[in-house]
């Protein structure tokens, strides 16, 4: 039973994925897609000279010896292929002699764990595992294959025979076996509700691309998500939100039902129960768990934030709960992990509880130089519930602020905030999962025209860069990186309401991942994997998955040359590629001018670009508006020092004649931390003005906010000055507002003749409420002054 509300309706249009589409195949539907298309990439390729192995009507697959659950495996994955074949295939045991036309699975013990090896000839089709993972692998792989080859409407190119249902496989002797031994993705059902059929859908996704780790996120402060027999108002209560009732939960037997679902494609779930933060929903549930106890409590709206109000560590309630808890969720999760969150706990609450205090005393804690009593009393918490997870026969896995003295060793670290803390960790005896937000978090913005995109959160973190994620410190040594167990990426569904946002913010980025996670050690170049991504596409088209097509992008940089008035642009983009522009901002072709050396612009204009592989991809257009007006190539001087990582050049990039991208580590802004952005702009002889421009941005996730005021200053010496125009702008409410770069024009009433411009822009003094640095100083950053 699914108990859900729908809010909003798909953003874009999407394919339903229907599995019982009877496939038409094609001999010549393998010859434009190779083994060493495949992506993950395998180990070894030998392709062999020969007919291909072609399905007919008397295929069958063989189970070789005399192994009964070797039998259950196949059985397993018998759909899988008489889903390629378009036909029922029959299952038969071995017989003395091996017979032509059949499909064998044979176990073999030396391979390695989830490896394969594949022996095709015109007689056979041979898979040898030496577990079933291996075996369900080496199917995935074949149904790549054979997916890549169909033409968009699930059809055959051409006839065999005078038959448009067979399906072939040319020659090979191939070997594949992953690298990680974990490699997950996680999907966060608490911001927002996926129904039991929906998530079937993700994993049959992270079947398909050979991850065998689902982290399913089931509580957050937005909604709790999982029935607990004993606490029924965990769902009666917390699982709703807002004034439509917004929610969902999955009883028991959903839960059974899903965790047997994913069993059958090899994948382990981890049920995360995030505590002893992050837990509004539980505290509106049951309001003892909270160090206020009051019925104040709500489940949160907002999709995004840090909440003060967290579990009560001197609550008598809290520990008995957690444990109650633990103990129905481990007994619906076989696997030996179960996630307990542990991130983002503000201690303000415990700072001023009664109780709280009298449990730091109790266990005789009290402030180190790296630890406040607070976050020692955190880690006494985790270190409980590891020995409870431990006893129920579970292994603890924690978000990197549970890393403390205090915590037991087998406590396993996922690494959010970067390689550093892995590290950390990792010299402190503990294994880690790398999750890194920078690079797989998959719900951050995937290009840098974010304008156009879907809301997402945070940052940038485009296909590249999740292809390219470090999963080892270079400071780790051959033992140390032994306890990195392998690598996750993260799906949060702040803006992930449906389907087809989903896969578009998974998809292909997911695919980079998994080849990532699946090849480490032995990963190609970047280059090397869009080659074979098409293939890969043409795969999500047959299985109805949407994509974004965001492959790769060009990197431009912009030099402000004051001596010469000019801005040179220079562009780059990956190897093999070859770069058309424009000036005119009409759209870039292979008709446009070729790039072959940098721009020197002098005057208005805007310039697009775009880059093309050999094999069609096509990268993200590059648009950029150049406005000459009287600041550009002006000398410039700040009054006040930027923070060090953002100097802008000393405020050049004010007055280059371009406003950067809404991300604030570009290069081209100007960012300042608790004091005033007050820049001088020397116009070099006397001219009337009319109106100011100045660019900010507001970008929350990284604490940045627009001006709270803006002034501006005139003068004709640049000694005494005159206030000729001044504006205050209101403060976001919303703490998970979108990322934008605003253009703040103070307009005169009559022009004023100037030599000397000055213009101020002034901060807000605190984040807005509901903000994880709710009351802290935000960042102000600043790229462009125009002077008209």
């Amino acid at each position: 039973m699914i108990r859900m509300n729908i809010r909003r309706p798909a953003l874009f249009p999407h394919i339903l994925l229907v599995w019982g589409l009877l496939f038409l195949f094609a001999i010549d539907s393998m010859a434009s897609v190779s083994y060493r298309d495949l992506i993950p990439e395998p180990v070894r390729v030998v392709e062999q000279e020969g007919a291909p192995f072609v399905f007919n009507e008397q295929t069958r697959i063989i189970c070789s010896g005399n192994r009964p659950e070797w039998k259950c495996i196949v059985d397993s994955l018998v759909p899988y292929f008489s889903e390629m074949a378009g036909r029922q295939l029959s299952v038969g045991g071995m017989r003395k002699l091996m017979e032509s036309n059949a499909i064998y699975f044979m176990w073999r013990p030396e391979i390695r764990k989830e490896g394969f090896r594949l022996k095709i000839t015109e007689d056979n089709l041979n898979i040898e595992a030496s577990d079933g993972a291996g075996a369900f692998y080496a199917v995935q792989l074949l149904r790549e294959l054979s997916l890549s080859g169909l033409d968009k409407q699930g059809e055959c190119n051409k006839e065999v025979n005078g038959k448009k249902w067979a399906l072939c496989f040319p020659p090979v002797e191939l070997e594949d076996y992953p690298s990680m031994s974990y490699r997950g993705a996680m999907l966060d059902v608490s911001r927002h509700f996926f129904s039991v059929d929906q998530v079937k859908r993700y994993i049959d996704l992270l079947a398909f691309h050979r991850l065998n780790h689902f982290h399913w996120h089931l509580t957050d402060d937005q909604g709790w998500r999982i029935e607990i027999k004993k606490y029924p108002n965990l769902t009666k209560v917390g699982a709703w939100r807002g004034a439509d009732n917004y929610g969902g939960y999955y009883t028991q037997e959903e839960i059974k039902e899903v965790v047997a679902y994913a069993a059958g494609r090899y994948i382990t779930i981890i049920p995360e129960i995030d505590m002893p933060g992050h837990t509004q929903a539980a505290l509106a549930a049951y309001p003892e768990l909270g160090c206020m106890g009051t019925s104040s409590y709500k489940v949160a709206t907002e999709v995004g934030g840090v909440h003060k109000d967290v579990m009560c560590m001197g609550s008598d309630f809290t520990l008995p709960f957690v444990k109650d808890v633990l103990r129905e969720v481990a007994e619906l999760f076989p696997g030996p992990y179960i996630h307990i969150g542990g991130d983002e706990v503000p201690k303000d609450r415990w700072k001023a509880c009664n109780a709280c205090q009298q449990a730091i005393v109790e266990h005789g804690l009290k402030n180190t130089k790296q630890h406040t009593a607070e976050e020692l009393l955190q880690g006494t918490f985790n270190e409980e519930i590891a020995l409870y997870l431990h006893g129920l026969g579970k292994r603890m896995i924690g978000w990197d602020e549970v890393l403390a003295d205090n915590l037991n060793q087998d406590v396993i670290v996922m690494s959010w905030r970067g390689l550093g803390r892995a590290t950390a960790a990792i010299h402190k005896g503990h294994s880690v999962i790398v999750s890194a937000d920078s690079h797989l978090y998959l719900n951050h913005y995937q290009t840098i025209n974010s304008e156009q995109e879907p809301r997402a959160t945070g940052g940038l973190v485009e296909m590249k860069k999740v292809f390219e994620t470090p999963f080892f410190s270079p400071q780790l040594t051959e033992t140390e990186r032994a306890q990195v167990l392998g690598a996750e990426a993260c799906l949060w569904s702040s803006f992930v309401d449906n389907d087809q946002i989903l896969d578009y913010m998974l998809l292909p980025r997911l695919a980079a991942f998994a080849d990532a996670a699946w090849c480490e050690g032995r990963r190609g170049t970047y280059n090397h994997f869009l080659q074979r991504l098409p293939s890969l596409l043409r795969c999500y088209e047959q299985l109805g998955y949407g994509y974004a097509r965001h492959f790769f992008t060009i990197s431009a940089t912009y030099k402000s040359v004051p001596a010469d008035k000019c801005l040179v642009v220079s562009l780059e983009s990956l190897p093999d590629t070859k770069t058309y522009y424009t000036l005119d901002g009409s759209q870039p072709t292979k008709d446009a001018f070729l790039y072959e050396n940098p721009l020197r612009i002098n005057q208005s204009c805007v310039l697009k670009a775009v880059s093309y592989l050999p094999n069609g991809l096509c990268s993200d257009e590059l648009s950029k508006e150049v406005v000459v007006n009287k600041a550009t190539f002006k000398p410039i001087r700040l009054q006040n020092t930027p923070s060090e990582r953002y100097q802008g050049e000393d405020g050049k990039v004010l007055v280059d004649g371009i406003r950067s991208i809404n991300f604030h580590n570009t290069g081209l802004w100007v960012g300042y931390h608790s004091s005033d952005m007050i820049a001088t702009i020397d116009l070099e002889y006397p001219q009337e003005i009319n109106a100011i421009e100045v660019s900010a941005l507001t970008d929350l996730s990284a604490w940045i906010m627009g001006p709270q005021s803006v002034s501006v200053y005139t003068s004709s010496d640049g000694k005494r000055y005159k206030m000729v125009a001044h504006e205050t702008y209101q403060a976001p409410t919303d703490a998970m507002g979108e990322k934008s770069s605003d253009l703040h024009r103070l307009s005169f009433k009559k022009g004023v003749s100037a030599r000397y411009v000055k213009v101020s822009a002034v901060p807000f003094k605190g984040l807005p409420r509901g903000h994880s640095g709710e009351g802290e100083s935000p960042f102000l950053f600043v790229d462009e002054i125009r002077v008209y």
